[in-house]
């Protein structure tokens, strides 16, 4: 019989409260931190940049459509790869899923048109208009984090009690695989510099281990295009890389 949770634990009430939980492998760390760095440096890009010059509002329509790019990929991917899993063992928090999906790809979809309109708008309107975009990506942010909150914190550990490492790495695997080199480039642009080392040995670790030498020198070189120099050198260090 195949063991399910129905509810969310009483830890989501007050999250402050509940015991810590570590799992043995957890598939949202890593590119969450990423999202997180995205969301916050994006947010703050609204809020700095001059709203009288063009060529800055337009650099911030770019940024954001990367941005939600990125996070309309990463919903996909949880939807294609994660949800049957959730659905089987978690029933209930799989509808939160869903539910929390459709509505923040809505306001992806009304802030980028904010954005857009900002980086065109008249001089007597680029103030305010940027000034709206700021406040609506701070907003946004806040809901986005409240939605990794609950997957970290509720639909990992439930699923963690029900499956078993390998079952959780091999969809993990399903979902790198499924990864153009272009996404993976870009995934590992936005996870590397808001990991911290260890994070980084374990994941660099693995592909030096498992990838083809070719992959593991271009993802390692990309490594040193993101990463402070000595970031990067004591990185190289723990992996045995000169």
């Amino acid at each position: 019989m195949t063991a399910t949770v129905d509810t969310v634990t009483s830890s989501s009430a007050n999250p402050a409260e509940s015991e810590f939980e570590l799992v043995p492998f957890d598939i949202y760390k890593d590119i969450h931190k990423g999202i997180r760095g995205e969301l916050f440096r994006v947010t703050a890009l609204a809020g700095t940049i001059d709203p009288g010059e063009r060529c800055a509002r337009e650099g911030l329509a770019e940024t954001s459509a990367k941005l939600f790019e990125l996070l309309v990929e990463h919903a996909n991917h949880e939807d294609d790869y994660l949800q049957p899993s959730i659905e089987l063992h978690a029933p209930f928090f799989a509808e939160v899923i869903a539910s929390d999906h459709a509505r923040l790809e809505a306001r992806i979809a009304q802030i980028q048109a904010q954005v857009e309109r900002a980086a065109t708008a008249r001089s007597a309107e680029q103030r305010g208009r940027v000034h709206h975009v700021y406040r609506e990506l701070a907003s946004f942010t806040s809901a986005y984090l409240e939605h990794q909150d609950f997957e970290e914190r509720q639909v990992m550990p439930a699923l963690a009690n029900v499956m078993g490492v390998d079952e959780v790495l091999a969809i993990d695997h399903a979902i790198v695989a499924s990864l153009s080199p272009d996404q993976s480039a870009w995934a590992l642009s936005v996870m590397l510099p808001a990991m911290n080392i260890e994070d980084r040995v374990e994941m660099l670790a693995d592909m030096q281990a498992g990838a083809p030498p070719e992959v593991f020198t271009g993802v390692w070189a990309l490594a040193g295009s993101i990463l402070p120099p000595a970031d990067y050198q004591a990185l190289g260090t723990r992996l045995g890389i000169s």
